[in-house]
């Protein structure tokens, strides 16, 4: 089966909203074995969209399209695709109900333009929406599949996976090449250093391996093609995701939907440890960082944000001859934080950041991207340096994944000395 995602929205043409949609339906569409074509981006211009479903139509046999389904006079897919479809526009009365009590819950009379988001060319099958009022849509036609999507993620994925995916599931013939996927994440390796340690695994034969950068972490990306997802490819993956941890070996933190936060906040839970945050040069990215987790009050007593001096003598108990010798920017002052902050929050561990984000404040001896990252424990406090590189936000967001990095790294050598006996 071929496909084409067509994207509609001036706002993506322009720059003004990164098109993620297209990135998740493409690997969601691949994992069933549904080759991507083609990707299209077209502005709200009536004819040109014309012109792009056409194609489109003419040249895949699943086109899936996203936006375009609003209340407005310029948010024209679904009439769009019902002209070259050559189809009736239809009212659906669930969708138009829906849709009424969506504002009535708000205390809200419903627009007479938004009655325009309940119809659909003749024949849909219709997607409910949960989160919005623009219900998406299957048509088919002569051979042809089109599915029509909200254009905010945050309504595509949910309609996507509670009710697209099923569909495609049954289209699809069980002896279809699947793609069966598998990604691991790592931190504090870059791409050529992780390069180096699997280049002979990047060669096998049945497997494809591929290296990619993100922000704040490296993934690693297993595929086994197979006609179904079997046991036989499931064995590969299992073997050398073994492999790669074996020769990376903490690097390593995670795996597919598996984050950083989420996986410290499950090990503090598994411990029934708290955790307290001093932070000076990420701002309170690290507290919130913790709270972003469900269940995060089992295990997150609170922080202070320490951006001045005075604040981390006052509140801390930094030492203004600690301040003063070592700068606040040091491994004495980011050891002082956090011991301060584990003893006012009374927590089990705490940890702290301290550093120079940038662009300014940098020096020879102290340049932008110097960060300290403090951990104060039962076992005693300890201080790790760490030079970054990369512009404010990415010192930053780095200097929150390390923080975070470095309470993983601490609780699981502690699990190892428990079980070795030593602790």
């Amino acid at each position: 089966m071929k496909a084409e995602i067509v994207s509609t929205g001036t706002e993506l043409l322009l720059g003004e909203t990164l098109n993620t949609s297209a990135h998740f339906l493409t690997g969601k569409l691949s994992a069933l074995g549904i080759e991507v074509d083609y990707h299209t981006t077209i502005g709200d211009n009536p004819e040109r969209l014309e012109q792009v479903l056409r194609q489109a139509i003419g040249r895949t046999d699943l086109l899936v399209t996203t936006g375009g389904l609003g209340p407005t006079v310029d948010d024209l897919t679904k009439e769009l695709v019902a002209k070259v479809l050559d189809l009736k526009m239809e009212l659906d009365p669930s969708s138009l109900e829906h849709i009424k009590q969506f504002f009535g819950r708000r205390k809200a009379p419903m627009p007479l333009n938004n009655e325009k988001q309940a119809y659909f060319p003749k024949g849909s099958k219709i997607l409910p929406n949960h989160i919005g009022t623009a219900p998406g849509a299957i048509i088919e036609k002569n051979g042809k599949t089109v599915i029509i999507l909200p254009g905010p993620p945050f309504e595509m994925t949910p309609m996507f996976d509670n009710y697209v995916w099923p569909v495609l599931q049954q289209k699809i013939e069980p002896d279809v090449e699947r793609m069966n996927e598998r990604v691991l994440k790592v931190f504090g390796m870059g791409e050529s250093a992780i390069e180096e340690v699997l280049a002979d695994l990047m060669g096998l034969p049945n497997l494809s391996m591929a290296l990619l950068a993100k922000r704040a972490e490296m993934h690693i990306r297993l595929v086994v093609r197979s006609s179904k997802i079997s046991e036989e490819a499931e064995e590969v993956l299992n073997r050398t995701e073994e492999e790669i941890r074996r020769r990376l070996g903490n690097k390593v933190f995670g795996r597919d939907q598996e984050t950083m936060i989420g996986i410290v906040g499950q090990l503090l839970k598994n411990e029934q440890l708290t955790i307290a945050t001093a932070e000076s040069c990420t701002g309170g990215l690290l507290g919130a960082a913790l709270t972003q987790e469900p269940g995060s009050s089992e295990f997150y007593l609170g922080g202070v944000v320490s951006y001045a001096n005075s604040l981390k003598q006052g509140l801390l108990g930094v030492s203004a001859e600690s301040l003063n010798k070592y700068g606040a920017v040091s491994e004495e002052v980011a050891k002082e934080m956090a011991a301060g902050i584990r003893s006012k929050a009374g927590s089990d561990l705490a940890i702290s950041t301290t550093g120079i984000a940038g662009p300014d404040g940098g020096s020879a001896q102290k340049p932008v991207g110097l960060v300290y990252v403090g951990l104060a424990a039962p076992e005693g406090i300890q201080a790790e340096k760490i030079q970054l590189y990369g512009e404010r936000e990415s010192v930053r967001q780095l200097t929150v994944q390390a923080a975070l990095n470095r309470v993983r790294v601490h609780m699981l050598n502690s699990e190892r000395r428990i079980q070795s006996g030593d602790g």
